[in-house]
């Protein structure tokens, strides 16, 4: 009888035991479905929620499967509205690799190893060392935000396909624009800029062309001016004169076309690079212009750095600095002054202001004062003193900064004129590689 009782007793505990496990076991089953109905109740509505537990998982996967399916739907609409879209699309994960690509992306970069079912790094389809390096530099740019609001997400560049083939030197200037997405992903879109270039590389062609015609009658006409201007009347000497400067105006004018011309065309190929010392150069130029200054008793004033060495040439340079000084000798009032500053930006950049007292740009002019034959309002212009010979010159050609322009775009710099925020006058910020 003991040992009844004892095995009795035995499988009783052994089944008590089982049971607690069992129910344990339903328990803590039963706690982790309710942490998944909790993760699914914000995508679904809670109309079920006197189901049991099971039921409503099997309810909600549905809905969720219909959701997914639905939204498969939407992607493979936006992908079809891509395909065959006239602009270039890729999506890149945050490793560089290409989820995506439209047709016109694939025939824009030369894609043609390009299969939707596998993932391939950026520079394996595309061997575009420019574009690899600007779109990290766009996923990089919320480091910093003073280098974020100074960097543009667009980018123009010249694409060499086929160049693993000595025979094939193809090329097309291609235009990107990169847009952040979440998780380090990134969307490209791929524009072709060739028509444009080719447009504008044929207009510079044809107005160097035109510039160089018209220069050789003006010279004739120049020369015949100055014949007759020695043999005519004393009465008559005047409108000599007059033909000699305005032939004379408009050979300058043609040189300047030319000059545009050449430097929009081929800018850098136009560059005689040298060590220079900025400051020296400076100097050297105001010093020539030194007597037009006197005449208004202009001051001129330099500070920042007492030396800087840049790779420059020292005659397009020269240019820049007689045409920019020029510009607010005209303005300028007298007994005005003129500034120049000269700071480092990092250790790879240069930034020149020179401004002036004048009486600056009007909103209406800013937008266009680089460019070519644009004058401006004529409110602008301070009426010179009697002691100065400034007054026919006031309008000037039009061209000097559009060439000034180019020029510093040639030295793979920029140039922005605004209204100096203190003195009211003209403003014009360069800022120069030093390399």
């Amino acid at each position: 009888m003991l040992l009844l009782a004892i095995f009795i007793s035995t499988v009783f505990g052994v089944l008590i035991g089982a049971g607690s496990c069992y129910l344990w076991r339903e328990l803590l089953v039963k706690r982790q479905l309710k942490q998944v109905l909790s993760v699914m109740e914000s995508s679904v509505n809670r109309e079920d929620i006197s189901l049991p537990i099971v039921s409503q998982l099997r309810r909600r996967a549905i809905i969720i499967q219909k959701q997914q399916e639905q939204l498969e739907k939407q992607l493979f609409g936006w992908q079809s509205l891509l395909q065959v879209a006239p602009i270039g699309y890729l999506q890149l994960d945050a490793d560089n690799q290409v989820l995506w690509c439209n047709e016109t992306a694939q025939r824009l970069l030369q894609i043609n190893k390009w299969d939707a079912g596998k993932t391939r790094l950026l520079l394996e389809l595309v061997r575009s060392y420019e574009l690899d390096q600007f779109i990290d530099r766009v996923r990089l740019r919320s480091v910093s935000e003073e280098e974020s609001s100074q960097f543009t997400n667009e980018l123009i560049w010249q694409f060499h396909f086929g160049y693993q083939e000595a025979a094939d030197s193809r090329s097309v200037w291609l235009k990107a624009n990169c847009i952040s997405l979440t998780d380090g992903a990134m969307a490209i879109f791929i524009e072709s800029q060739q028509d444009r270039v080719d447009a504008a590389t044929a207009q510079e062609r044809w107005l160097g062309d035109l510039a160089h015609e018209i220069r050789t009658p003006l010279t004739s006409i120049y020369l015949l001016a100055e014949t007759l201007q020695a043999k005519v009347t004393p009465d008559l000497t005047r409108w000599a004169d007059r033909i000699l400067k305005e032939t004379n105006r408009s050979i300058d004018l043609v040189q300047h076309f030319s000059e545009l011309s050449r430097l929009e065309t081929s800018s850098t190929q136009n560059l005689r690079l040298g060590s220079v010392d900025l400051i020296r150069l400076i100097d050297d130029v105001w010093h020539t212009l030194a007597p037009i200054a006197a005449q208004k008793q202009i001051e001129f004033v330099c500070t920042g750095l007492p030396q800087l060495v840049l790779e420059l040439d020292p005659a397009r340079f020269t240019q820049v600095l007689i045409n920019l000084f020029d510009n607010s000798l005209k303005y300028c009032p007298d007994r005005g002054h003129i500034w120049i500053d000269i700071e480092l930006l990092g250790s790879n950049r240069v930034e020149i202001d020179l401004f002036d007292d004048g009486s600056g740009f009007t909103q209406t002019d800013l937008p266009h004062i680089f460019e070519r034959l644009y004058r401006g309002d004529v409110s602008r212009q301070r009426l010179p003193t009697s002691n100065s010979n400034l007054n026919s010159q006031t309008t000037g050609s039009g061209l000097g900064l559009a060439i000034v322009r180019q020029i510093i775009l040639a030295h793979q710099g920029t140039i922005v004129a605004n209204n100096h925020p203190t003195t009211g006058g003209a403003w014009f910020k360069i800022i120069l590689p030093n390399n």
